[in-house]
């Protein structure tokens, strides 16, 4: 019985020495097929000498090497991008008017257009980022000079359209340097610093409304500085008061109404304004002459010369 037990104790040992051996050479098998896959990369297995071939190794290091390239190329020109950004001041400044309450009915003030370049190299980028570089189409054989800038200007204070980082229009101010701005009076406003700042940002937040991003035709410094103008000129305070309380309440902060209210008698004093002006369009007339007038446009071989139907930044 004794002698039974040993040789069916033996037998089981050399069933699990098989299995063993039998599961290694399927290990091995998986292991010689998965470098055959990867030969391309790691270099391939000289059939006669069993070494890796140079060629193949080779052909892995210039992988290695092309892959770190591309990163790294890229890391470069994301940080080039960035300080371009903070050269050229994109995003949201700080407001510089000071805090007031906003009043639309006071003493009348000259209300100015006007230009300032975007300097050397900063401006040419940012005209070529944002495709102000660029020959629209066939017919249109001229556009502005990329580097010239227009603002409204009033008292202390010029508002402008800007851009934020994803080249989305946005409402900026900042004071007034006369060495910087070539300024021309196009009208008047009774508002104050005040309610013209909630008078930018109403514009822009319209401008937004329809499209978000800048763009060379409808979405530039040009469109907004008319459209600032339509809003804050002499002999439209109505108007005024009625598309501002429609911009609060879109933006969830109620309506205005007693803030902004028009009287009767402002109606007649706007009528006289209006009069005085030559018309109640006139302000907005003369402001886009003058900047038809001093626009620099550049036709497809960079040549400058004056007047045309585009609009710069």
């Amino acid at each position: 019985m004794f002698g039974s037990e040993k040789r069916k104790e033996r037998k089981r040992e050399a069933a699990e020495a098989k299995a063993r051996e039998a599961e290694a050479s399927k290990d091995e098998a998986k292991k010689s097929s998965e470098n055959g896959r990867n030969s391309g990369e790691n270099g391939e297995i000289d059939s006669k000498s069993g070494k890796r071939s140079s060629m193949g190794f080779i052909k892995s290091l210039w992988k290695a090497g092309l892959d770190k390239g591309k990163v790294e190329l890229s890391n470069g020109i994301e940080k080039g991008k960035q300080k371009m950004e903070e050269a050229l001041g994109l995003g949201k400044k700080p407001n510089v008017v000071p805090p007031s309450k906003p009043n639309i009915k006071g003493s009348y003030r000259p209300v100015y257009i006007g230009w300032h370049p975007v300097a050397g190299f900063a401006g040419q980028w940012f005209a070529e980022k944002s495709g102000l570089g660029r020959k629209i189409t066939e017919a249109i054989n001229s556009y502005p000079d990329p580097t010239q800038h227009w603002a409204v200007i009033v008292g202390d204070y010029v508002h402008q359209l800007w851009m934020d980082e994803q080249f989305h229009v946005i409402y900026t101010n900042e004071k007034v340097t006369d060495q910087q701005w070539h300024k021309f009076e196009v009208g008047k406003t009774s508002f104050n610093d005040e309610a013209l700042r909630q008078a930018g940002e109403m514009v822009i937040y319209n401008m937004r409304e329809k499209k978000p991003a800048y763009n060379l035709i409808s979405n530039n410094c040009q469109n907004f500085a008319v459209l600032m103008l339509e809003a804050i000129q002499a002999g439209a305070r109505r108007e005024f008061a009625t598309t501002y309380a429609i911009y609060q309440r879109a933006i969830g902060e109620g309506t205005v109404a007693e803030l902004f209210e028009v009287t009767p008698e402002d109606d007649e004093e706007d009528a006289k304004a209006n009069a005085e002006q030559g018309g109640k369009t006139a302000a907005v007339q003369n402001a886009q002459h003058v900047m038809d007038e001093n626009t620099t446009k550049l036709d497809s071989h960079g040549q400058g010369h004056s007047h045309g139907k585009l609009h710069c930044c």
